[in-house]
């Protein structure tokens, strides 16, 4: 005999949401017709609860993810919102800055009201496992002007060769050489920033950026100084998330790229994916009817029964969603010194 081979197995929400049901015995699983449309409406608002608040668990593996954010020059404050027109530019990204956003340049000078630019690439660079990005109609593009700051406007219509037309004209002249910046799907709010560096575009370089809490940025006497930007607050309030560097970037030619605590999805069909790893699947459909058991007045044994399921099946996932490497311990020998001259 041998084995499938496959190993990609994944419940979409509405099996989830039928298991949680049997276990609550809450419709008869020989019956055809299944569970009534209000339960599986019920079922769907349960769990995009239940997944809502396992985001206050925080810090697993599969939500840590990499975003960009694009400079602007003396901007001391950025807003990161649910993709559309609000909030400033930013997407997700690599730690090696491929996929998700183009980072190029102008191949030739365009003047002031020019409605289009020539660029040196269309599409990102390249490495194995991302897929290439290409710059398409209706996405977003940054051009810097020679003002020092970035033009922001809309890609209208497919290029041509590496010819771009604007939705909107330039508002000021642009050098050969002077940067673009191309992406097409605005990152959502993060729930914490965790970590971040400064790429230096012209060199490659990385400068780290130091994360500080609310009081240590407030300490700053000049929130406005100019520099590659070494400190950052996230202030993450309910529908945007606030980032405050210092200093302020005094030039485009650099990005600053966070590691982020990502929301999990939310289910919006029936046909949807969970947005956890495989293995999450049983904690799901087990948590599931732990939180839809008292509206079905289960008995007192079965619903001990279902959260001792419930608690078992989301500590074993939560625990191994962690990071194998080793951890280093060494005394504070600033603090051994003043002890030892006590």
């Amino acid at each position: 005999m041998s084995t499938s081979g496959v190993v990609t197995y994944r419940g979409d929400r509405d099996t989830i949401i039928k298991g949680a049901l049997r276990l609550c015995n809450a419709y008869d699983p020989e019956n055809s017709a299944g569970p009534s449309t209000n339960q599986i409406t019920f079922g769907a608002e349960a769990l995009n609860m239940l997944v809502k608040s396992w985001e206050a668990h925080g810090l697993q593996l599969w939500e840590r993810k990499w975003g960009v954010i694009f400079p602007r020059v003396n901007q001391s404050v950025y807003v990161l919102g649910s993709p559309g027109a609000a909030g400033d530019h930013a997407c997700l990204a690599t730690p090696l800055g491929y996929g998700n956003f183009i980072s190029t340049t102008l191949s030739a000078a365009a003047a002031s009201g020019a409605a289009t630019i020539s660029v040196t690439s269309i599409t990102s660079a390249y490495t194995v496992g991302i897929s290439v990005v290409t710059m398409t109609t209706l996405k977003a593009i940054g051009i810097e002007l020679d003002t020092g700051d970035l033009q922001w406007t809309t890609i209208n219509g497919a290029p041509s060769g590496t010819t771009v037309t604007l939705a909107d004209v330039l508002t000021g002249a642009a050098a050969s050489g002077n940067r673009v910046f191309y992406y097409a799907t605005k990152m959502v709010r993060p729930l914490r920033i965790l970590d971040g560096f400064v790429r230096q575009l012209s060199s490659g370089s990385d400068i780290p950026i130091n994360t500080i809490p609310r009081e240590n940025y407030n300490r700053f006497g000049i929130k406005t100084s100019t520099g590659p930007p070494v400190q950052l607050y996230y202030d993450p309030q309910i529908n945007s998330g606030y980032v405050y560097i210092y200093p302020v970037f005094s030039n485009v030619d650099q990005l600053l790229f966070i590691e982020f605590q990502s929301p999990i999805e939310d289910f919006s069909t029936s046909t949807n994916d969970f947005d956890l790893p495989q293995e999450w699947g049983e904690a799901l459909k087990f948590n599931l009817a732990l939180a839809i058991a008292p509206e079905y007045e289960v008995s007192e044994s079965k619903f001990k029964q279902i959260k001792l399921l419930a608690d078992t099946s989301f500590d074993l996932v939560n625990d191994y969603d962690q990071e194998n490497t080793s951890l280093f311990l060494q005394p504070n020998q600033m603090l051994m010194e003043n002890f030892s001259r006590a």
